[in-house]
């Protein structure tokens, strides 16, 4: 079990990291702040007999101090608590930039040190942003001199800032990340001619601070922060502690006579490759991925995004090896997505990652090292995804280990023919994509309980997408009226003439619906895949020319059409796309069932067809 110190915002990143990996921890705060966090919580002071006893009490196997670089005392008693139990410690450290050479800051030793020298000057206006728990010990400061405290606007800080003597109308709750502005404009209305503080460190705002005292031309005496004990590990970033507990875990958490297992380097790529389609699909990364394993068990990973364009996306995981000798335990496993002009799913090798150099692998002379099981993993999470969001299945992979090359060296890589980097492996923790008989017992289902609802009307979108654009154009009509048929146009619109609907809607995106013009019922692109010559022959259809036709005989993918042919609601060969569609789903429907097909084109464009 591992016991954490917090009630930080460094505090906050630790627990929310063990809650993404299921890893179970102890918070503990002075008082019941930080509610929100999900391990068991543990409040008051603790000196080290304390720490001690609860230690042993509870089993605790690794300390992580997380508490305020300024809570001096705490980290004495942490860190001699450890030593003495011999428990692992890691003192996770907020970040602290370089202060910036000013001719406004002066920094002192300690609070002491700098209400003396302030005693000394002529200044009578203070503004102090050094935090609620220091307004008693600048009381020989605010005895003599006009000192107004800013602190956190929070109900515990305002009780704390009553408990002392200062007169409450020097207090000032406010929110420290209000920013530069707020604070100069703060600092302007009190006539404050000098600002206090502690060296706070980023996530203290220390550079707002500077700013403020710089745009404003007066100074900022500062506290610094102490030295800390000699902790075991000392980190400053999210992927850094994980990677540094991912190694702690190993060791100090293992159980005696149990072998804990770990995960693939190819789950590892399957997660970041997930988190890159998001990123792209939604212009941000998401906190956490999760993976499904064939036992139908899930893995989280945290994501450690890189980089974020509109044509790519880039992050990294944190491989948990388990118990097994790996050397890519706690390492970094990356993913760089970017979109192809080709469909499906095209792998490369990126930093770290080996070649295959020698016939009689898996994969062949020439490739990057991923192999088949992996491989086949990415594509399933990618295809699922493409059909979930609406997108062309047409991506570039480029797996990536920062560490690779020189940790192959640690392996037989080299010997079997894999040169320059390691190699993605994997057998076990697949993503196994949901089987078609499933899916339509889902269909099926929703189909039914749109039914019991009374509803007589249903509207099948392939994806979330297509049915946030159709739902203003059926108000009336309630969310279990809207099903997803992912890529089985057919089989879904079967199972509502079946369940008896008066009327079924249809919406496709134009990517699907030159497959299912076609023909084809099932648009998945395992079963079908764009017919160019097909499509070309629409445009002829339509009186466009034989340049025209040969320009789109050379396409890979369907929406490329849109560069050639521009949409609008009136162009013929939208709207005979758009016919084919309807009338291949019309052959699916008895005489008390109407259909009525919305072909979607672009972010924006619809054609109806009736």
């Amino acid at each position: 079990m591992v016991l954490i110190f917090g009630g930080t915002t460094e505090g906050k990143r630790v627990a929310e990291l063990f809650d993404i990996i299921g890893q179970q921890y102890f918070y503990s705060t002075k008082t019941d702040s930080h509610k929100q966090i999900k391990g068991e919580r543990v409040f008051g002071n603790m000196d080290s007999s304390k720490i001690k006893e609860f230690c042993q009490d509870k089993g605790i196997r690794l300390i992580v101090d997380a508490a305020h670089p300024f809570a001096v005392y705490l980290h004495d008693n942490i860190y001699q608590s450890a030593q003495e139990l011999g428990i692992a410690s890691i003192r996770y450290e907020r970040k602290f930039p370089e202060i910036k050479s000013s001719i406004h800051v002066r920094l002192f030793d300690s609070y002491g040190c700098m209400t003396e020298a302030l005693l000394q000057e002529e200044y009578q206006n203070i503004l102090a942003l050094t935090g609620v728990q220091t307004i008693n010990k600048l009381r020989p400061l605010w005895d003599k001199r006009t000192c107004y405290f800013r602190i956190l606007d929070t109900d515990l800080s305002r009780q704390k800032a009553r408990e002392t003597e200062l007169d409450f109308q020097f207090v000032i709750p406010m929110d420290p990340k209000a920013g530069a502005e707020e604070l100069a404009i703060l600092t302007k209305k009190l006539n404050a001619e000098i600002l206090l503080s502690k060296e706070s460190g980023e996530s203290g705002l220390f550079e707002t601070k500077e700013k403020v005292a710089e745009q404003l031309n007066i100074p900022l005496w500062v506290v610094k922060r102490p030295e800390l004990p000699a902790f075991d590990y000392v980190v400053d970033d999210p992927k850094s502690f994980l990677q540094q507990f991912y190694q702690v875990k190993k060791t100090s958490l293992k159980i005696e006579g149990q072998l804990r297992s770990g995960f693939t380097t190819g789950t590892c790529l399957t997660a970041a490759t997930k988190a890159c389609f998001i990123a792209l699909a939604e212009n941000k990364f998401p906190r956490w991925v999760e993976v499904e394993l064939p036992g139908g068990e899930k893995a989280r990973y945290a994501i450690f995004p890189e980089n974020l364009s509109s044509k790519s996306a880039s992050c990294v995981v944190i491989k948990d090896a388990g118990d097994d000798p790996d050397v890519i335990h706690g390492k970094e496993i990356g993913c760089e997505l970017s979109f192809s002009e080709n469909p499906g799913v095209q792998f490369e090798r990126g930093k770290g990652v080996g070649v295959i150099t020698l016939p009689g692998l898996q994969v062949p002379v020439g490739e990057p090292a991923i192999n088949p099981v992996p491989r086949k993993m990415v594509s399933n999470v990618l295809e699922k995804l493409s059909d979930q969001y609406e997108m062309e299945l047409a991506f570039k992979v480029k797996a990536f280990i920062p560490e690779g090359e020189e940790l192959a060296k640690q392996t037989f890589n080299p010997r079997i023919g894999v040169e320059g980097g390691i190699s993605i492996i994997g057998t076990t923790g697949i993503v196994k994509p949901l089987s078609n008989e499933a899916f339509l017992a889902s269909i099926k289902q929703q189909v039914k309980v749109a039914k019991g609802n009374e509803c007589s009307e249903i509207v099948l979108t392939s994806g979330k997408r297509s049915e946030n654009r159709l739902k203003e154009n059926f108000p009336n009509l309630p969310s279990v009226a809207f099903i997803h048929f992912g890529n089985l146009v057919g089989d879904t619109i079967q199972l509502g003439v079946d369940e008896g609907m008066e009327r079924i809607n249809v919406a496709i995106m134009f990517g699907k619906s030159v497959k299912l013009a076609e023909g084809n019922m099932n648009t998945h692109s395992k079963n079908v895949v764009f017919n160019a010559d097909f499509v070309a022959d629409l445009a002829k259809q339509t009186g466009y020319s034989d340049e025209i036709q040969n320009q789109i005989k050379e396409l890979k993918l369907a929406n490329a059409i849109l560069d050639i042919i521009p949409f609008s609601e009136d162009e013929p060969f939208y709207n005979l796309v758009a016919q084919k569609c309807l009338e291949n789903c019309q052959q699916l429907l008895n005489d008390s069932c109407s259909i009525q097909l919305f072909l979607l084109v672009g972010d924006e464009g619809m054609i109806i067809a009736k």
